[in-house]
């Protein structure tokens, strides 16, 4: 893990006079604030009147893209790296929180961090094409310290929404809808809808007060193409929209909105605590004293990079909640954060990544035995049958009635059971010989019970004891017990002569494959990755890209062509792949064929002169053929490898047509032309005069920017979808009640109107 600090930013709003109490240098991140002293103090008045504050920059009326350059766009890229991150604005009611997150959703230029950041995110993944991501998205409400999901089908329950700690994964929200999405379009409708169920309301300072805490969450899955299924990086960027903190004398508020204010200031002052306890790097920090500290856990001290946005209203009337602002925002300066890239640790991923490992490994083994020539191996657990070989062979060696060279030494696995064999033989040995002991033992002490001294007369026997005092006698051997005065035969069955025939290794093992290469997906060519082509207006052009336009049916039949090629490669490689299976397998059976016969007349031919043995015409035979057939096996074989070394190039061409294709689509698709067929209905003539009105509104702003194409597309797709606020239940339902009941009141009093 890194630690790094938290960066914070100030964020000034643009004033209509300029105040000389506020003065902000941006080149050294300096903002100087001047605080009049209370003349309710008397004559000694020791109030500290100049605040001097550094942070990490100082954003005084600049754009909206210069102020995500300058915030998140480090951020974002990190996100795609797997480190999370989190971005969140803290200040005062009316202050521009809601403007610098979401900014204003009815004009492009004007969009705020969170369009900018799904639009960097889309942007990136298209061009990483050696990756693959996932992206899910959730938009979390804490309203009146309650959690609603804005983006549930069902936002009336949020009962089974619940704030947990998962180890390594940190702080999540159960029962949280994440929805996935395949594009930019399809993540800002996302947004925007859920956008609409949020909680506003009206006061002297802000006539449309964000009146709850919000967090849109990006999810990002990251896999590489050569190992998709088994390792993935994931890693979640947190936006945050804070509620401002509210001085009721200010605002002016009662009823329903005073009760909401009074939950905002008091979980911002918990957050005050934890942050405070945290820069005191307390044992103990209060994350669980409400829904937002527990929420934010991982942005103040967990593994998150993570940036603070503090927004000031710059104006004399407001210069006790500027100073609050600016004096938080140097407190979460001071804390650190433990950044590290988050990989996933579910137990099927690893048990994948473990198999193809071994299976790897496997093959790298066949491999070096092929071009070291050794005879086929088995690399596999032993069976029970080979276990009971190996035991028995194990009892054969300890007996002497088998040579050393006949114990394993092709495999450890092999050897290591060998020696465990070994050493089960050697105890039930030792249990046998003890077993005979004892019952010979037995067996003499009752034979001399019941024969006395008889035996005295037959002399004595080997082993008996000398009462002389000498020790043990010698005695005399039995005559079936000297040695045999035969000569030994001219072969040993355990010791093949000069003449005997062992099978030649071969120069591969068991089955031979082609590598197991596949000729990729058509969905890549569609859009780089299956997590971006989601969208079927997307496919839609491509399929005209590739059939109806010059450039593109010329590179669609090059990947054509390209492709059967490596389809006619790989069915030639499969079928030499066989021939050499065949091969392998004859010359195993010839070769265990001539050693049965050579073992059944090991010990009945005449030698000749020279010490050779004189050798039958079935077992000339036997190796003829035996000769043929690892002739025609290395012919075979030589040209297997011939073919396998043009399959590699034929992937390449193939992924480089299909690389061409895509790239060629992405540039004919961000073109006008290409942008239109995206937007163009298929029913042009069903259009009504506004629809169609729409339409060319629609084109001419595509024109003039072609990248705001996804999000007016999705404003579109959301602007006919109104959720109402009445649709959640619990105390944000009974809030919105109380708010309508409340202004009927007040239009009966003529205090408003409709």
């Amino acid at each position: 893990m890194v630690k790094t600090n938290v960066k914070v930013f100030v964020r000034t709003r643009p004033t209509a006079a300029n105040f000389d109490g506020l003065k902000a240098q941006p080149d050294a991140g300096v903002i100087t604030l001047k605080v009049p002293k209370s003349e309710d103090m008397g004559i000694i008045n020791n109030q500290q009147e100049n605040f001097t504050f550094k942070f990490d920059g100082i954003l005084e009326n600049v754009s909206q893209e210069t102020m995500y350059t300058s915030t998140a766009h480090e951020v974002v890229d990190s996100l795609l790296s797997g480190i999370n991150g989190t971005v969140f604005c803290y200040g005062q009611t009316g202050s521009g929180k809601t403007f610098t997150m979401s900014g204003d959703l009815r004009n492009y230029q004007h969009r705020g961090l969170i369009p900018r950041a799904i639009h960097h995110v889309f942007r990136q993944i298209d061009m990483r094409a050696d990756k693959i991501y996932k992206v899910h998205v959730s938009y979390l409400e804490i309203y009146n310290d309650q959690l609603y999901d804005l983006l549930s089908d069902h936002p009336a329950s949020n009962d089974a929404l619940a704030i947990l700690e998962d180890g390594p994964n940190g702080t999540y929200v159960r029962g949280l809808v994440t929805a996935q999405v395949g594009s930019e379009e399809e993540a800002l409708a996302q947004y925007f809808a859920g956008e609409q169920g949020r909680s506003t309301a009206g006061h002297v300072l802000n006539s449309s007060s964000s009146r709850s805490h919000c967090v849109f969450t990006l999810h990002v899955e990251m896999r590489h193409s050569e190992a998709a299924s088994e390792r993935a990086v994931l890693s979640k960027l947190h936006l945050v929209d804070l509620a401002g903190s509210e001085r009721t004398k200010k605002t002016a508020v009662s009823g329903v909105a005073l009760k909401e204010a009074q939950f905002i200031n008091k979980s911002l002052s918990f957050l005050e605590q934890t942050v405070n306890a945290l820069s005191r790097r307390d044992a103990y920090v209060p994350f669980r004293q409400s829904k937002l500290t527990a929420v934010l856990r991982d942005a103040l001290g967990g593994n998150c990079k993570t940036v603070m946005i503090a927004n000031i209203w710059g104006e004399p009337r407001h210069m006790e909640e500027t100073l609050s602002t600016l004096r938080f925002a140097s407190r979460v300066k001071t804390l650190v954060t433990d950044v590290a890239v988050n990989e996933s640790s579910d137990p099927s991923l690893l048990l994948r990544r473990y198999e193809r490992q071994i299976k790897e490994l496997k093959q790298e083994l066949a491999m070096r035995d092929a071009l070291s020539g050794r005879s086929r191996i088995n690399y596999d657990d032993l069976s029970d049958a080979e276990v009971r070989e190996l035991n028995s062979l194990c009892r054969r060696f300890l007996q002497g009635e088998a040579d050393l060279e006949e114990l394993p030494t092709d495999t450890l696995r092999r050897i290591k059971e060998g020696y465990k064999q070994m050493r089960n033989v050697f105890q039930a040995m030792r249990s046998e010989l003890a077993e005979q002991i004892k019952a010979g033992a037995s067996s003499t002490a009752a034979a001399v019970v019941q024969n006395g001294d008889s035996s005295a007369d037959a002399g004595a026997g080997v082993g008996d004891v000398d009462t002389s005092g000498r020790g043990f006698q010698v005695g005399t051997a039995p005559a079936e017990a000297r040695p045999s005065t035969r000569e030994p035969t001219a072969q040993s069955p355990h010791r093949p002569g000069p003449m005997s025939l062992t099978s030649t290794a071969s120069p591969t093992t068991g089955g031979v494959g082609y590598g197991g290469y596949s000729s990729g997906d058509d969905a890549l060519a569609a859009g780089g990755t299956s997590g971006v082509m989601g969208s079927a207006e997307r496919n839609a052009a491509f399929h005209r890209f590739k059939h109806e336009i010059d450039e593109g049916r010329a590179l669609a039949s090059i990947v054509k062509e390209r492709s059967e090629q490596l389809r006619e490669l790989k069915a030639n490689i499969k079928e030499a792949t066989a021939s050499v299976n065949s091969a392998k397998a004859s010359i195993d059976s010839l070769t265990s064929r001539l050693a049965s016969k050579r073992a059944g007349t090991a010990g009945g031919g005449a030698p000749l002169a020279g010490g050779d043995d004189i050798l039958d015409a079935e077992q000339h035979g036997l190796m003829a053929e035996l000769k043929a057939a690892k002739a025609a096996y290395r012919q075979e074989f030589e040209r297997l490898k011939e073919m396998r070394s043009f399959l590699e190039p034929s992937l390449q061409g193939v992924a480089e047509a299909k690389q061409n294709l895509v790239d060629e689509f992405n540039k004919w698709v961000g073109s006008p032309q290409g942008t239109f067929t995206l937007a163009q209905p298929a029913d042009d003539d069903e259009l009504d005069p506004g629809e169609a009105f729409e339409r060319m509104q629609f084109e001419r702003i595509v024109a003039a920017d072609p990248e705001s194409s996804a999000y007016h597309a999705a404003q579109r797709k959301t602007s006919t979808i109104r959720t109402s606020q009445a649709a959640f239940g619990g105390v944000k339902g009974a809030a919105v009640a109380m708010r309508k009941k409340e202004h009927e009141q007040a239009i009966a009093a003529g205090l408003a109107r409709h």
